[in-house]
């Protein structure tokens, strides 16, 4: 019984220490989990007899029950960040890595791109709410990053819209257009920024934290893709870029360019 729990917290704490290393998480769920951890372990030993070989049969069937128990409790939370006092600073929006960087220019088309696939965003590409000329960057989350996205920027929210999609495989050819997604323009006396929650397949929901007309703080919780996997956000384009493809970056505490005054 013993030696089982002993493996248990250790995997654990290994997944935890890996974890951290990646989203900076805090060290109270390592306490957390691992007293959780070791109360199941023990229950199930309790009640379900085993010999030495049976023991390593539980554990293999108890590994994947803790990798997905591990992988939640992480998508689900909601990290305290530091975030940027400078109005010049705009945040990232997202957990996530960086996988590309463009200019578009006036005559550029507003659009995500997943891969080489791309689709444009019509619900603010044909509106005078578009924030081009600007850069363009695109964050992939994976199931380790924090799923709740936050306003790059203090401001008004002047633009709110959702789009259902058809729930396809962002490995799909029309997988950006299709998937749902949701669109918001943030704006203040400074700049306009603008950011597209982009879900996986499968996925039923995108939830809004937040209405148009509302005005945010910067590094505030706007909402959340579940399960999915990329969030675009456009920067004006006299901003300065302290990020660069392919670094991790976290909601709310990086800073993905400053803006001229």
């Amino acid at each position: 019984m013993f030696l089982l729990t002993l493996f248990i917290v250790t995997y654990s704490t290994l997944i935890y220490l890996y974890l951290h290393m990646k989203t900076h998480m805090r060290t109270k769920f390592l306490l957390i989990d691992n007293a959780l951890v070791i109360l199941v372990a023990s229950l199930v030993q309790i009640v379900i007899p085993i010999d030495v070989v049976y023991k390593y049969l539980l554990t293999l069937m108890l590994i994947p029950i803790f990798v997905f128990i591990n992988i939640h409790i992480r998508f689900w939370r909601s990290p305290k960040r530091n975030i940027s006092k400078d109005m010049t600073d705009i945040v990232s929006p997202a957990d996530g890595r960086i996988i590309y960087i463009h200019r578009l220019d006036e005559e550029g088309k507003l659009e995500s791109n997943k891969r080489g696939n791309v689709s444009e965003l019509s619900e603010i590409a044909k509106t005078d709410l578009s924030p081009k000329p600007c850069w363009q960057i695109g964050i992939n989350m994976t199931p380790f990053d924090v799923h709740k996205n936050c306003s790059p920027i203090e401001g008004t929210i002047i633009f709110s819209k959702h789009y259902d999609g058809k729930f396809l495989s962002l490995k799909n050819q029309q997988a950006v257009s299709e998937n749902e997604r949701h669109t918001y323009v943030i704006e203040n006396d400074i700049m306009r920024v603008a950011m597209v929650q982009i879900a996986s397949k499968r996925v039923r929901r995108i939830d809004s934290y937040v209405k148009q007309g509302d005005h945010v703080d910067k590094g505030a919780w706007l909402g959340m893709i579940r399960f999915g996997s990329q969030v675009d956000v456009f920067l004006p384009l006299d901003s300065e870029l302290c990020v660069k493809i392919g670094q991790q970056v976290f909601a709310g505490s990086v800073v993905l360019a400053k803006t001229i005054k």
